[in-house]
């Protein structure tokens, strides 16, 4: 028997989703050195963090 993490709080993913278009996603990886990258800060809104 598995002991629950009381840690982690429960999700309610109808309020938690975010729809995010292709596009606007393209628009946020940039090419640096030959390199694609994003900005730590637009993935962790991707991530909602």
């Amino acid at each position: 028997m598995e002991k629950e993490n009381s840690n982690i709080a429960p999700i309610n993913e109808e309020e938690n989703v975010i729809t995010y278009e292709i596009e606007n996603i393209r628009n946020l990886i940039y090419t640096i050195r030959g390199k694609q990258v994003m900005l730590d800060s637009d993935v962790a809104r991707l991530f909602q963090f």
